[in-house]
């Protein structure tokens, strides 16, 4: 005799595979959030990078733009700066409150910085080594000593990395006997 087969109806099943289907659709679920939540603190991160980038380019642009300005501009090489000089020209005597002056425009990226210029402000320190041999003679020579001068850059803005650099300069003095 044959053995029949029964073939199972669907009153006998259990709702098994739906359980199953189920879990892995929520497990899938939950890695594809977990991996949009990753994506999106990545992006976060490397826009912060690229900001925080713009900024201290900006802040080294100002700083080598005042950087020229002490070292191509004017009698700073024997005058020393004064109150009046801080608010007129930016550079300022030792101990003065800051006086932050914005780069000047096109002198610096404003597609890349359209709501506020980098800025900086220069600070007279006092009076540092000169020429090599200069202070050996008595009276001492101009080239005796070279003024030097703090330069603090930064570009700042709402929303935006805030970078400060700072550098010191010691002021050019024209050669011995020029």
């Amino acid at each position: 005799m044959k053995a029949v087969t029964r073939v199972p109806a669907a009153r006998d099943q259990q709702g098994v595979a739906l359980i199953v289907v189920l879990i892995l659709l929520i497990v899938m679920s939950i890695l594809g959030i977990v991996i949009m939540r990753s994506s999106a603190m990545q992006e976060r991160m490397s826009a912060n990078l690229r900001d925080r980038s713009i900024a201290f380019q900006a802040a080294e642009g100002a700083l080598r733009f005042a950087q020229d300005q002490v070292l191509g501009g004017g009698n700073w090489d024997t005058q020393i700066p004064t109150a009046t000089n801080c608010g007129n020209l930016g550079i300022c005597p030792t101990g003065s409150d800051p006086v932050w002056r914005a780069m000047p425009a096109g002198s610096y990226d404003e597609l890349l910085l359209p709501d506020a210029p980098p800025q900086y402000w220069i600070e007279y320190l006092g009076v540092g080594p000169g020429y090599k041999g200069a202070c050996d003679t008595l009276p001492p020579s101009v080239d005796c000593q070279s003024p030097m001068y703090r330069v603090t850059a930064r570009s700042r803005a709402e929303g935006r990395a805030d970078v400060i650099v700072q550098a010191n300069i010691v002021s050019r003095i024209p050669e011995p006997g020029t």
